[in-house]
Parts: structure tokens; sequence; C-alpha cells
């Protein structure tokens, strides 16, 4: 019997899933159901804040090979405004404003800005509007 697949690498491939769509269509709107499914999966989990789960989002957030890597960890800060995660954003944006990283500073501020009850760019994925 194989076994079966972890969360951490479900939710990696997806997020993968996620880039790929958004690269060919450039649409969160055609990405956000592939996003939803990927929350309600750790939503379903035992243990939403389990070490697989932070293992992913971490792996978005630090992913230079994710070009949805910044949607993927909004959305999921959005639905879930998690303390840990916001602590390691947060930790990384610093990190960049040491080093004057402008282009970081400006990614790990999208990711930040998600984490707001009146985040400004939720619109873009309908079903955090449900």
């Amino acid at each position: 019997m194989p076994e079966p697949e972890r969360l951490d690498d479900l939710l990696v491939d997806g997020f993968r899933q996620v880039s790929d769509i958004l690269d060919e269509r450039k649409s969160t709107l055609a990405a956000d159901p592939v996003l939803a499914e990927l929350a309600d999966l750790v939503a379903a989990a035992p243990d939403p804040e389990s070490d697989e789960v932070k293992r992913a989002l971490l792996h978005a957030v630090d992913s230079r090979e994710l070009s949805g890597a910044a949607e993927a960890v909004q959305y999921f800060a959005h639905r879930f405004r998690w303390t840990w995660l916001r602590e390691e954003v947060e930790r990384r944006h610093l990190d960049s404003l040491t080093r004057v990283d402008h282009r970081l500073i400006r990614h790990y501020e999208r990711m930040l800005e998600a984490f707001s009850p009146e985040w400004e760019d939720r619109d873009l994925f309908p079903s955090l509007n449900s």
C-alpha cells in the first residue's frame, strides 16, 4: 500500500500549481479555487498549525522558485491570521530592511498587509469574501 502524501508535500505542490496558474493566466481569480482547496485541507487537518503546515508555508515565504509565493502566503495569512506566520514574515521583513533590499522589503510588506481584516486586496480572492 502506498504511503499517503504528507500535508507539507501536498501544500508545496499546490503552491507550485498556483504559481503555474499565475504565470500562465496572470489572475488571482484563476488561482483562488486552488488556494481555497489547500486552505480547506489545512482547516480539516487534526492540527492546522502542525509542523508540516508551518514547513510548507515557510517554504513559500522563503521561496525564490515559486512565482506565486506571495499570493499563497497572503491567502493563508488573511484566512487564518496565525501569529507564528506573522512573526516569521515580520522577522524576514526586518532583515530585508537592515540589508536595504527594496525588492524583498516590498515582497514581505505585501504578505504582512494580508493579516489585516481590512486588507484591500482580499477582493482578488473571491473565496475569502464568502
